[in-house]
Protein backbone atom coordinates (compact mmCIF):
# COMPACT_ATOMS: atom_id res chain seq x y z
CA UNK A 1 0.00 0.00 0.00
CA UNK A 2 1.35 3.09 -1.19
CA UNK A 3 -0.09 6.64 -0.05
CA UNK A 4 1.31 10.12 -0.54
CA UNK A 5 0.89 13.32 2.17
CA UNK A 6 0.58 15.80 -0.33
CA UNK A 7 -0.63 19.41 -0.53
CA UNK A 8 0.10 22.74 -2.58
CA UNK A 9 0.48 24.68 0.51
CA UNK A 10 3.37 24.48 2.79
CA UNK A 11 2.71 25.20 6.14
CA UNK A 12 -0.08 23.04 6.56
CA UNK A 13 1.46 19.76 8.52
CA UNK A 14 2.61 17.55 5.37
CA UNK A 15 5.71 15.88 7.11
CA UNK A 16 4.79 15.67 10.62
CA UNK A 17 1.59 13.50 9.05
CA UNK A 18 4.21 11.82 6.88
CA UNK A 19 7.03 11.18 9.76
CA UNK A 20 3.66 10.05 12.25
CA UNK A 21 1.43 7.94 10.41
CA UNK A 22 4.87 6.45 9.24
CA UNK A 23 6.19 5.94 12.95
CA UNK A 24 2.33 4.77 13.92
CA UNK A 25 2.13 1.94 11.47
CA UNK A 26 5.65 0.82 12.33
CA UNK A 27 4.81 1.01 16.62
CA UNK A 28 1.88 -1.30 15.49
CA UNK A 29 3.94 -3.95 14.14
CA UNK A 30 3.58 -2.48 9.87
CA UNK A 31 6.48 -2.59 7.73
CA UNK A 32 6.48 0.95 6.90
CA UNK A 33 9.57 2.67 4.52
CA UNK A 34 8.89 6.12 4.81
CA UNK A 35 10.26 7.91 1.91
CA UNK A 36 11.25 11.94 1.75
CA UNK A 37 10.59 13.34 -1.27
CA UNK A 38 11.23 17.22 -0.30
CA UNK A 39 14.91 18.97 -0.52
CA UNK A 40 13.89 20.78 2.95
CA UNK A 41 14.21 16.92 4.38
CA UNK A 42 11.95 17.50 7.23
CA UNK A 43 11.30 13.73 7.35
CA UNK A 44 14.38 12.73 7.34
CA UNK A 45 15.58 15.26 10.10
CA UNK A 46 12.52 13.98 11.09
CA UNK A 47 12.87 10.29 12.84
CA UNK A 48 16.90 10.98 13.72
CA UNK A 49 18.67 11.07 10.37
CA UNK A 50 21.39 13.79 9.77
CA UNK A 51 20.58 14.85 6.32
CA UNK A 52 24.11 16.61 5.85
CA UNK A 53 25.98 13.81 6.42
CA UNK A 54 24.40 11.31 3.47
CA UNK A 55 26.42 9.26 1.17
CA UNK A 56 23.43 8.64 -0.88
CA UNK A 57 19.44 10.10 -1.17
CA UNK A 58 16.44 9.56 -2.93
CA UNK A 59 17.60 12.11 -5.67
CA UNK A 60 20.71 9.76 -6.35
CA UNK A 61 17.95 7.07 -7.15
CA UNK A 62 15.88 9.46 -9.28
CA UNK A 63 18.83 11.23 -11.04
CA UNK A 64 20.54 7.71 -12.20
CA UNK A 65 16.95 6.08 -12.80
CA UNK A 66 18.64 2.95 -10.43
CA UNK A 67 15.64 0.42 -11.00
CA UNK A 68 18.39 -2.79 -9.47
CA UNK A 69 16.76 -3.93 -6.46
CA UNK A 70 20.03 -3.90 -4.84
CA UNK A 71 21.10 -1.00 -5.24
CA UNK A 72 17.63 0.82 -4.03
CA UNK A 73 18.12 -1.66 -0.87
CA UNK A 74 21.71 0.14 -0.60
CA UNK A 75 20.02 3.97 0.06
CA UNK A 76 16.78 2.63 2.08
CA UNK A 77 18.11 3.37 5.94
CA UNK A 78 17.07 1.50 9.31
CA UNK A 79 15.99 4.23 11.84
CA UNK A 80 16.24 3.42 15.80
CA UNK A 81 12.50 2.66 15.35
CA UNK A 82 11.61 -1.26 14.69
CA UNK A 83 10.10 -1.84 11.71
CA UNK A 84 10.88 2.13 10.48
CA UNK A 85 12.83 1.94 7.26
CA UNK A 86 13.59 5.58 4.92
CA UNK A 87 14.78 6.53 2.07
CA UNK A 88 16.11 10.11 2.78
CA UNK A 89 15.93 13.45 1.26
CA UNK A 90 19.06 16.14 1.17
CA UNK A 91 19.52 19.51 -0.28
CA UNK A 92 20.45 17.45 -3.89
CA UNK A 93 17.18 17.47 -4.04
CA UNK A 94 16.14 20.33 -5.25
CA UNK A 95 17.92 20.00 -8.38
CA UNK A 96 15.90 16.71 -9.33
CA UNK A 97 12.59 19.00 -11.04
CA UNK A 98 15.69 20.75 -13.84
CA UNK A 99 17.89 17.08 -13.59
CA UNK A 100 15.02 15.24 -14.54
CA UNK A 101 12.97 17.13 -17.14
CA UNK A 102 14.12 15.97 -19.85
CA UNK A 103 14.01 12.40 -19.38
CA UNK A 104 11.35 9.93 -21.27
CA UNK A 105 8.92 8.71 -19.44
CA UNK A 106 9.84 11.47 -16.24
CA UNK A 107 6.86 11.08 -14.35
CA UNK A 108 6.93 7.33 -13.41
CA UNK A 109 11.01 6.82 -12.35
CA UNK A 110 9.57 6.92 -8.53
CA UNK A 111 7.02 4.04 -9.57
CA UNK A 112 9.69 1.90 -11.32
CA UNK A 113 11.64 2.21 -8.55
CA UNK A 114 9.05 1.19 -6.07
CA UNK A 115 7.97 -1.47 -8.10
CA UNK A 116 11.34 -3.12 -7.01
CA UNK A 117 11.15 -3.01 -3.60
CA UNK A 118 7.35 -2.24 -2.52
CA UNK A 119 7.04 -6.07 -2.06
CA UNK A 120 9.09 -6.03 1.26
CA UNK A 121 7.16 -3.10 2.91
CA UNK A 122 3.32 -3.72 4.33
CA UNK A 123 2.87 -0.07 3.87
CA UNK A 124 4.88 2.63 2.05
CA UNK A 125 4.75 6.89 3.03
CA UNK A 126 5.92 9.41 0.47
CA UNK A 127 6.20 12.59 1.55
CA UNK A 128 5.75 15.14 -1.05
CA UNK A 129 6.93 18.55 -2.09
CA UNK A 130 4.32 21.62 -1.37
CA UNK A 131 4.01 21.76 -5.12
CA UNK A 132 3.08 20.70 -8.33
CA UNK A 133 6.32 19.78 -10.08
CA UNK A 134 8.03 16.42 -11.22
CA UNK A 135 8.80 15.19 -7.86
CA UNK A 136 5.13 15.52 -6.41
CA UNK A 137 3.70 14.02 -10.02
CA UNK A 138 6.09 11.01 -9.42
CA UNK A 139 5.24 10.61 -6.06
CA UNK A 140 1.56 11.04 -7.10
CA UNK A 141 2.22 8.10 -10.29
CA UNK A 142 3.60 5.81 -8.14
CA UNK A 143 0.73 5.90 -5.20
CA UNK A 144 -2.39 4.15 -4.36
CA UNK A 145 -3.88 7.15 -2.07
CA UNK A 146 -3.93 10.12 -1.33
CA UNK A 147 -4.18 11.81 2.07
CA UNK A 148 -4.52 15.59 2.15
CA UNK A 149 -3.87 17.90 5.31
CA UNK A 150 -5.12 21.19 5.32
CA UNK A 151 -4.87 23.77 7.95
CA UNK A 152 -7.93 25.57 8.61
CA UNK A 153 -6.96 29.03 6.69
CA UNK A 154 -8.36 31.37 4.09
CA UNK A 155 -5.61 30.44 2.28
CA UNK A 156 -5.33 26.36 2.98
CA UNK A 157 -9.37 26.77 1.34
CA UNK A 158 -8.44 28.48 -1.42
CA UNK A 159 -5.38 26.31 -2.76
CA UNK A 160 -7.82 23.08 -2.18
CA UNK A 161 -9.40 23.99 -5.41
CA UNK A 162 -6.23 23.72 -7.08
CA UNK A 163 -5.32 20.94 -5.67
CA UNK A 164 -8.55 18.87 -6.31
CA UNK A 165 -7.77 19.54 -9.82
CA UNK A 166 -4.17 18.37 -10.35
CA UNK A 167 -5.55 15.43 -8.81
CA UNK A 168 -7.91 15.01 -10.90
CA UNK A 169 -5.50 15.49 -13.77
CA UNK A 170 -3.10 12.99 -12.87
CA UNK A 171 -5.64 10.18 -12.13
CA UNK A 172 -7.36 10.83 -15.94
CA UNK A 173 -3.68 11.25 -17.47
CA UNK A 174 -1.26 9.30 -15.52
CA UNK A 175 -2.63 7.06 -12.33
CA UNK A 176 -6.30 5.70 -13.33
CA UNK A 177 -6.11 3.99 -9.83
CA UNK A 178 -5.31 6.96 -8.11
CA UNK A 179 -7.46 7.46 -4.48
CA UNK A 180 -8.61 9.92 -2.14
CA UNK A 181 -8.04 8.35 0.97
CA UNK A 182 -9.03 11.39 3.02
CA UNK A 183 -8.81 15.24 3.96
CA UNK A 184 -6.95 15.31 7.72
CA UNK A 185 -7.70 18.72 9.07
CA UNK A 186 -4.05 20.00 11.01
CA UNK A 187 -3.55 23.03 13.52
CA UNK A 188 -7.34 22.37 14.59
CA UNK A 189 -7.73 25.43 17.36
CA UNK A 190 -11.53 24.82 18.85
CA UNK A 191 -11.51 27.99 20.04
CA UNK A 192 -11.33 29.91 16.89
CA UNK A 193 -14.76 30.17 14.53
CA UNK A 194 -12.75 30.03 11.48
CA UNK A 195 -11.13 26.57 12.39
CA UNK A 196 -14.79 25.38 12.77
CA UNK A 197 -15.94 26.75 9.98
CA UNK A 198 -13.75 25.30 7.39
CA UNK A 199 -14.33 21.84 9.15
CA UNK A 200 -18.24 22.16 8.39
CA UNK A 201 -16.66 23.40 4.78
CA UNK A 202 -14.70 20.57 4.24
CA UNK A 203 -17.46 17.86 5.48
CA UNK A 204 -19.15 19.87 2.85
CA UNK A 205 -17.16 19.03 0.43
CA UNK A 206 -15.44 15.89 1.18
CA UNK A 207 -18.21 14.11 2.82
CA UNK A 208 -16.65 10.86 4.38
CA UNK A 209 -13.34 11.34 3.43
CA UNK A 210 -12.59 14.40 5.85
CA UNK A 211 -11.17 11.74 8.93
CA UNK A 212 -13.26 12.19 12.17
CA UNK A 213 -9.58 12.90 13.57
CA UNK A 214 -8.37 16.58 13.65
CA UNK A 215 -4.77 17.24 14.52
CA UNK A 216 -4.95 19.79 17.25
CA UNK A 217 -2.16 22.49 17.51
CA UNK A 218 0.66 21.65 20.40
CA UNK A 219 3.89 22.95 21.57
CA UNK A 220 4.44 19.16 22.02
CA UNK A 221 4.55 18.29 18.47
CA UNK A 222 6.94 21.41 17.30
CA UNK A 223 9.68 20.08 20.89
CA UNK A 224 9.86 16.31 19.40
CA UNK A 225 11.02 18.07 15.95
CA UNK A 226 13.71 19.76 17.11
CA UNK A 227 14.76 16.44 18.83
CA UNK A 228 14.51 14.49 15.76
CA UNK A 229 11.73 12.14 17.16
CA UNK A 230 7.76 11.17 16.00
CA UNK A 231 5.37 12.44 18.75
CA UNK A 232 4.43 8.81 18.31
CA UNK A 233 7.36 7.69 19.98
CA UNK A 234 8.40 11.02 22.12
CA UNK A 235 5.84 12.15 24.28
CA UNK A 236 2.77 9.58 25.02
CA UNK A 237 0.62 12.83 27.38
CA UNK A 238 -0.18 15.51 25.10
CA UNK A 239 -2.42 16.00 22.18
CA UNK A 240 -0.16 16.05 19.35
CA UNK A 241 0.58 11.37 20.45
CA UNK A 242 -3.56 11.64 21.12
CA UNK A 243 -4.10 12.75 18.14
CA UNK A 244 -1.72 11.06 15.71
CA UNK A 245 -2.76 7.76 17.34
CA UNK A 246 -6.40 8.34 16.29
CA UNK A 247 -5.53 9.11 12.73
CA UNK A 248 -3.26 6.39 12.30
CA UNK A 249 -6.05 3.74 13.63
CA UNK A 250 -8.80 5.60 10.96
CA UNK A 251 -6.25 5.22 8.38
CA UNK A 252 -5.70 1.58 9.10
CA UNK A 253 -9.40 0.99 9.08
CA UNK A 254 -10.01 2.61 6.11
CA UNK A 255 -7.47 0.97 4.19
CA UNK A 256 -8.39 -2.32 5.23
CA UNK A 257 -12.42 -1.26 4.18
CA UNK A 258 -11.23 -0.74 0.95
CA UNK A 259 -8.83 -3.68 0.17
Amino acid sequence: MIISIFNQKGGCGKSTTAINLAAYLAKHGKKTLLIDMDSQANSTVGVGIDDEELTSSVYDLLNNQEFDRENILKVIIETDYPKLHIIPSDINLANAEITLSSLMSRETILKRILEQIKDIYQYIIIDCPPSLGLLSVNSLVASDYLIIPVDPSYFSMKGIKNLVSSFASIKANLNPSLEILGVLITKFNGRKTISKDIKETLINSFGEKVFNTVIRIDSKIEYSQDNGKPIISFYEKCHGFEDYTAFGGEVVKWVTQKI
